[in-house]
């Protein structure tokens, strides 16, 4: 069906479209299971165009709005989503006049809440959920912005306030006695990052099977599903199968049909895997030329920082997250502690104690108050962290006992990923690359023309750092730590 560019100017459309509109911003909603729309009603929704900001907003045209909303998101059409959104809101309301019920505009916004927070745009996403829950008369409507925001809370690493959010969606459904199938599609997506987030397998496991069960034809909730099944072997520590599993949701044939935020999600864990089986490199190639989202909610940068560190180039690891530190107030807190910690350790490495422990206080107190007090530590070998957290026990006795209770179960559980790598310097790193290609210390001294004592010292340097004695041994150790990918 062609839909003429003032559509959304005329409320008074055909039938067929305002049942659709209606099936879409209904099944949002609790309660209302029999008017679940379709992948045809999103589909069709999809393909509206844009159109120009009405001169007054009416209960009929807002709902088609929304339902276009809901439809791209749905459907992973994130830019064109915020192009909607960038059309017809600003700084937290519609432009234009509009006659509109309370509910109407709390379910609205709800809808742009969710576009920006699976858009990696949690601080705008949270203007917006938190006009929904002003404006939410019904407790529909409310349990709808709760949800949401409880998906802004998660996107940005607030799991705090995500619980907080999470139990009055809870609330609302047993005293509305909702059926579980009711459950919001952003909700399940929430538990998912919650779970992920905090390293909670069991929890990631049940959000799969509620995403399986709820939305069963919805190829997009099922790769969701799939996802969260792969991130919780990973967390419970079978890398391998987990890593199997999160490489078919990437690049599995049926992919395209999936959220941007859960290829992202993949990617993210998948990177750490690699690292955790002591395959920095090949972590590494799987980052490579990826961007992290707009906040940095999910932050490749650093992964590579984690990478970098695992390959003993500390300034690598700071100039990947330079540009995070770059963002401000912009970036993700949950991510920044992460960034901050790895920063710390390069920093510590590199003989400059004193920031260092800056950036590793800030990071704990991002941390603590951010409610996850583990995810900035993993992938960091512990005596890597070891001095940082001595000198951080003698400034702040009590956030390092904090520290240390929440990671120290999760280390009982952790995969021992092999010892990083030492600091190589430039020429120690150039030598290791050529030295299992079986040449000869003339034939590598006439590559980097230099005599052959300079190449034999320094292979002796490299030996000493790497704990070995001959050049095999010193190729297995490098290869162990995936130097070669």
């Amino acid at each position: 069906m062609t839909i003429e560019r003032r559509a959304i100017l005329h409320p008074s459309r055909t039938h067929e479209l305002r049942a659709t509109a209606h099936r879409i911003v209904n099944g949002s909603l609790p309660g209302t299971l029999p008017a679940r729309p379709t992948q045809v009603d999103l589909a069709q929704l999809r393909t509206l165009d844009v159109g120009v900001t009405p001169q007054l907003w009416t209960e009929a045209n807002v709902q088609l709005l929304e339902g276009m909303l809901i439809a791209r998101v749905r459907l992973d059409d994130l830019d064109s989503a915020l192009d909607l959104v960038d059309a017809h809101f600003a700084e937290g309301r519609l432009r234009g006049r509009a006659v509109l019920g309370l509910d109407s505009l709390g379910s609205l916004f709800a809808a742009v809440a969710e576009t920006y927070a699976v858009a990696g745009r949690p601080r705008d996403a949270g203007l917006y959920s938190s006009r929904a829950l002003t404006f939410a008369a019904s407790e529909a409507v409310r349990y709808r912005a709760a949800a949401v925001q409880t998906l802004v809370f998660a996107v940005n690493g607030e799991f705090s306030s995500a619980a907080a959010s999470r139990e009055a969606c809870a609330d609302l459904a047993r005293t509305n006695r909702w059926n579980v199938a009711d459950t919001d599609h952003a909700l399940t997506v929430a538990d998912i990052l919650l779970g992920a987030g905090t390293l909670d397998a069991p929890r990631t496991e049940r959000a799969a099977a509620l995403l399986r069960s709820i939305a069963p034809r919805d190829p997009y909730a099922q790769h969701a599903a799939a996802t969260a099944e792969a991130i919780a072997l990973v967390l419970r520590g079978d890398l391998t199968a987990g890593a199997a599993g999160l490489r078919s949701a990437i690049g599995g044939a049926w992919s395209h049909l999936s959220h941007r935020l859960m290829r992202q999600l993949a990617l993210s864990v998948l990177a750490e895997a690699a690292l955790a089986q002591g395959s920095a490199r090949r972590s590494l190639a799987l980052l490579e030329a990826l961007e992290s989202s707009p906040s940095h909610a999910v932050c490749f940068e650093a992964h590579r920082a984690a990478a970098h560190l695992a390959l003993g180039d500390d300034r690598a690891a700071l100039h990947a997250t330079d540009g995070c530190l770059a963002l401000g107030a912009e970036h993700c807190p949950r991510t920044l502690a992460i960034v901050l910690v790895r920063r710390a350790v390069a920093r510590d490495r590199l003989g400059q104690s004193a920031a260092a422990d800056d950036l590793f206080d800030e990071a704990c107190n991002l941390a603590h108050h951010a409610g996850d007090l583990i995810a900035p530590f993993i992938s960091v070998p512990r005596e890597q962290l070891a001095p940082l957290r001595e000198r951080l026990r003698e400034r702040r006795p009590d956030l390092a006992a904090a520290v240390a209770d929440a990671t120290e179960e999760f280390h009982r559980r952790e995969p021992r990923a092999p010892q990083a790598l030492p600091a190589l310097t430039p020429r120690e790193r150039s030598v290791a690359s050529v030295m299992r290609g079986g040449k000869t210390y003339g034939e590598i001294a006439g590559e980097f023309t230099v005599s052959i004592n300079t190449i034999k010292s320094q292979m002796r340097s490299l030996f000493a750092k790497l704990g070995v004695s001959t050049r095999d041994e010193a190729v297995v150790v490098l290869e162990r730590h995936g130097f070669y990918l």
